[in-house]
């Protein structure tokens, strides 16, 4: 499992080709989905104590989820590539 440290190297490797849009449609991604979750809270009816609850607990899988998909996956499968070789 990657830390941290990791997730930020293995992004500036991957952003080092990447072009400004790309960058802006992944955080662009990111805020989408947290507003799906806010409204699904809002659509639930739940208090506002709970909306902020179901946003602030869904907020790290979401972008660590993001992150892996984008950055880390892609590394691994190079990486997986190359010991096979």
């Amino acid at each position: 499992m990657a830390d941290i440290r990791d997730v930020f190297v293995m992004k500036e490797r991957m952003n080092s080709g990447a072009s400004t849009v790309m960058i802006i449609l992944e955080k662009a991604s990111i805020l989408i989905t947290l507003l799906i979750i806010l409204a699904i809270g809002l659509a639930l009816d739940l208090p506002s104590w709970g909306v902020g609850l179901l946003f602030g607990l869904s907020m790290g899988p979401v972008v660590f989820g993001h992150y892996y998909f984008i950055y880390i996956r892609p590394i691994l499968k190079l990486q997986k590539a190359k010991v096979e070789e």
